[in-house]
């Protein structure tokens, strides 16, 4: 009986297993900069209270998603989108629609923030206008991740995350409205019309799910971004990733996982228990948790106003609910939280995008002998700076408004294909994986049927709620 290529190293426990946290951070960092700082703040100011739970169920379902993409990394060494070739159906389907949503989301889903973080910079350091300092920002960003090393990018994000957590926790302190209003955000209400105020004032549609779906679509990243967990996975060498490479393939070993033994098997339960804790602790619990706390702040301060964060001046809106607060000096409190989020955010969002593509072009078009001469970080480059590059052209010939760009994105990648991927992996992993092992190990790789269930609530809790959007 031949040994797989790879070693399986032991799994940490105790402080060891705390430093190997990361891949949930980077996760979190992602998310809250996409749907947490903008676009469930806009619903909770619209809509109020009544809203809160829709956001926290959404994240919750997706954490079902994001163990599973990670199980499925940990016990291959292989990214999910090379398990979506082993899917039923026309041959690597998914991989393709992949591929070009990615080059789509690459151009709008970042055009959006990159408008914005300009407009904060702008307002933090006024001697230069906003387009100027969204080049420099980009710019920054690829000296960040030209390096393609995940360690860099994992340190940017831990210090945003912690210093957005902070700032927007001050002000929660300040305002707590009581448990009683909490409480009211948890009476599972869908609304079903739009105040007119926000409709006369703010364009905004008077379709309540025009707004709330994007946001929901957002909330803890959308099924796109959710992919990435698995490259931080192997990124970060978690199980049989131990030798995982920028841009390389390790299909190969697949066909050799019949040939485990028992103590490498449970070398890799190990590792999925430090995975749970990550997606759980990193990922999970800290999106949540921030997510709860702007949507209270944008619904006690903004609603009582009927202010919806709108066009040009979205993040300045938000920076009232720090103001009417603490003060007119909160404000730059409130724009240096929101750049370190949205740096972070888009630092993530700029280096997912760019392995996303490079990886998909290798799963759909194996054979490109020409494009698989380029050196695998300069294929991370190139795609790098599409993305740069489109943003550019995006956001300053188009005179881009950053809330329609986000939502622009949410509606394909978040909205519409959340039901696709999320049924997807819970048939890669519930069906497919435990077929990779031998019978005697089959059993211990595949899921509890709690995950399987979860990711499948996940697909059809946003199915639903397309279909519901369509009768309002």
């Amino acid at each position: 009986m031949s040994e797989p290529r790879y070693s399986i190293p032991e799994a940490p426990k105790g402080w060891e297993l705390v430093r190997m946290l990361g891949p949930g951070i980077v996760w979190a960092g992602m998310a809250i900069g996409g749907g947490e700082l903008t676009l469930n703040p806009r619903v909770g100011a619209i809509f109020g209270i009544v809203t809160l739970w829709m956001p926290l169920l959404a994240i919750f379902l997706k954490w079902f998603m994001t163990v599973e993409i990670g199980r499925w990394s940990i016990y291959t060494g292989t990214s999910i989108r090379e398990g979506f070739e082993l899917l039923p159906g026309p041959r690597k389907w998914l991989n393709w629609l992949i591929l070009f949503i990615g080059l789509y989301l690459g151009a709008v889903h970042i055009g959006g923030l990159v408008a914005m973080i300009g407009i904060v910079t702008s307002n933090l350091l006024p001697f230069l206008p906003p387009y100027l300092w969204s080049i420099l920002i980009m710019v920054s960003f690829v000296a960040l991740s030209w390096s393609g090393k995940y360690s860099v990018l994992e340190k940017a994000m831990m210090v945003s995350v912690a210093l957005l957590t902070l700032t927007t926790f001050v002000v929660f302190i300040k305002i707590w409205p009581g448990l009683d209003f909490i409480l009211q955000g948890f009476t599972f209400k869908i609304p079903t019309v739009t105040p007119e105020w926000a409709v006369t004032g703010f364009k905004i549609s008077r379709n309540p799910l025009v707004e709330i779906l994007p946001a929901m679509a957002f909330a803890g990243a959308g099924a796109i971004n959710s992919l990435w967990y698995s490259d931080w996975i192997l990124a970060k060498g978690f199980g049989v990733s131990a030798k995982y490479q920028l841009g390389s393939s390790n299909k190969a070993i697949l066909g050799e996982l019949k040939n485990v033994t028992s103590e490498e098997v449970n070398k890799l339960k190990g590792w999925f228990r430090v995975m749970l804790h990550d997606s759980w602790w990193g990922a999970n619990l800290v999106t949540m948790l921030v997510t709860a706390i702007f949507i209270v702040n944008a619904v006690v301060i903004l609603n009582p106003l009927k202010q919806a964060p709108a066009g040009v001046g979205f993040i300045l809106t938000l920076s009232k609910t720090f103001t009417e607060t603490l003060g007119p000096w909160a404000r730059e409190l409130y724009l240096v939280g929101a750049f370190a989020v949205l740096y972070s955010t888009m630092a993530t969002l700029y280096d997912g995008y760019a392995r996303l593509i490079d990886n998909s072009i290798g799963i759909v078009l194996p054979d490109w002998k020409l494009y698989n001469r380029i050196n695998p970080l300069w294929r991370y480059r190139i795609w790098f700076l599409y993305g740069t590059l489109c943003n550019f052209f995006l956001v300053y010939l188009f005179n881009a408004v950053p809330v329609q760009f986000l939502q622009a994105a949410s509606w394909v990648e978040g909205t519409f294909m959340l039901p696709v991927v999320a049924f997807a992996i819970a048939y890669l992993t519930y069906k497919v994986l435990p077929g990779l092992y031998s019978k005697e190990h089959a059993i211990k790789v595949k899921p509890n049927w709690i995950f399987t269930a979860g990711t499948i609530l996940a697909g059809c809790f946003y199915a639903g709620l397309i279909i519901y959007s369509f009768f309002l």
